[in-house]
């Protein structure tokens, strides 16, 4: 623990740009133009002060492919999109700020991206503290059954955050101790989301991630895990779909079984190139006036939805990505064991199978912090893959 203290202490000033962020992601909720000039801002500063120098190398360009493609192919949708400005904006949601992204870090050095997971680890504990404030409010003034979001607007794209930053924390902690502490506080969180996918995924991903860790302490692991379950057992029961929900479409889980019948009956009456364009899901849905369906914001999985807004190129752009991705992590754990390379590939792996259940609106606004975290995940093989090869083959 003392480590990670000492780590983010380093400097303030990646603090007060992760408050920033958080901070100004709030006005989403009203207008997405503050955050978009913050975010050029943020960029044009950083360049200004640290002048990063973009290296060009063949695999920096494989995600580059990836959201110039798709933003390509949304351009192309325009014409048979229901709504025009909401494509457009989808597409600077899901791609153009992604991508600016990426560019930026795949111009910086080692250093400035240490800076840079500093402020995803910031922004963990403001969302934390945010969550923590959230829950007692429910206790004393709510229910139980309240489920906290905490700086996101939406408690799966909470769950989600928690899910796709627990191995950049883990990679920052090395006594054991404190691991074990995180990784509960985080699990916790978890919890008070009341999100179903994060709750199976994050198990999944803290015993992955931490396997020798609970072999050696299981008794403390199961003791800890126990009385967090019994504590918010009622939560927990109160989120248990039963059977008849999943031929129910009016509830979470029949809704993702009917949209999976629905997605593939509208494509064995069309072509698999018809695309119905970035963000137009919803949209699309409704003028359909399914009786006695209630309006779906997507597909509730990131693969259908990008196969019914992209068509099946879209669909194979964005597997190529993943694989990729996934394979790019693999080798750099397998060929250098490297647990810092572990842990990447397992939350790569896991926040893959999330996006199976959940998180297909990356058009939304409300979700341009997830992308852009999505990018540094992205990123992070091809950093490894080069830092791995520096200096005649060896590691700095």
């Amino acid at each position: 623990m003392y480590r990670l203290n000492s780590y983010l202490k380093t400097n303030k000033y990646e603090f007060l740009v992760a408050a920033g962020v958080a901070t100004t992601v709030q006005f989403v909720r009203y207008s997405y133009i503050p955050v978009y000039l913050f975010l050029l801002a943020l960029f044009f500063i950083s360049f200004y002060i640290y002048k990063p120098k973009i290296r060009f190398d063949i695999l920096n360009f494989v995600p580059m492919f990836f959201y110039v493609s798709l933003a390509l192919i949304s351009l192309l949708l325009l014409n048979v999109s229901l709504n025009k400005d909401k494509a457009i904006i989808g597409i600077i949601n899901a791609f153009v700020f992604p991508a600016l992204f990426y560019v930026f870090l795949i111009s910086c050095n080692e250093n400035f991206i240490l800076k840079i997971e500093k402020i995803w680890l910031f922004l963990l504990a403001i969302a934390s503290v945010v969550c923590i404030f959230e829950f007692l409010y429910y206790i004393a003034f709510k229910s139980l059954r309240e489920r906290t979001i905490s700086i996101f607007f939406n408690p799966n794209t909470f769950a989600f955050f928690l899910v796709m930053v627990y191995p950049l924390v883990v990679n920052k902690l090395k006594d054991e101790k404190s691991k074990l502490l995180i990784s509960l506080l985080i699990f916790t969180e978890v919890l008070l989301s009341g999100s179903r996918t994060g709750f199976v995924v994050y198990i999944f991903e803290f015993f992955l991630i931490n396997i020798y860790l609970i072999k050696k302490n299981i008794l403390k692991v199961f003791l800890a895990v126990a009385g967090i379950l019994i504590i918010f057992l009622p939560k927990i029961l109160y989120r248990i779909p039963s059977i008849n929900d999943v031929t129910n479409p009016k509830t979470a889980v029949g809704q993702r079984v009917f949209v999976i019948e629905f997605v593939l009956r509208y494509f064995s009456h069309r072509s698999l190139f018809e695309g119905i364009g970035a963000g137009q899901f919803e949209l699309f849905f409704r003028k359909l006036k399914a009786p006695g369906i209630v309006a779906l914001h997507s597909a509730h999985n990131l693969f259908l939805n990008v196969l019914i807004e992209y068509g099946i190129i879209g669909y194979m752009i964005l597997v190529f990505i993943v694989y990729f991705s996934v394979f790019l992590s693999a080798y750099n754990f397998f060929k250098h064991k490297e647990e810092y390379d572990r842990n990447i590939l397992i939350g790569f792996i896991l926040i893959t199978i999330f996006q199976m259940f959940d998180m297909a609106e990356i058009t939304n606004s409300r979700m341009l912090l997830i992308n852009m975290l999505y990018t540094f995940y992205l990123f992070l093989p091809i950093y490894r893959l080069k830092r791995w090869r520096a200096i005649d083959g060896k590691y700095i």
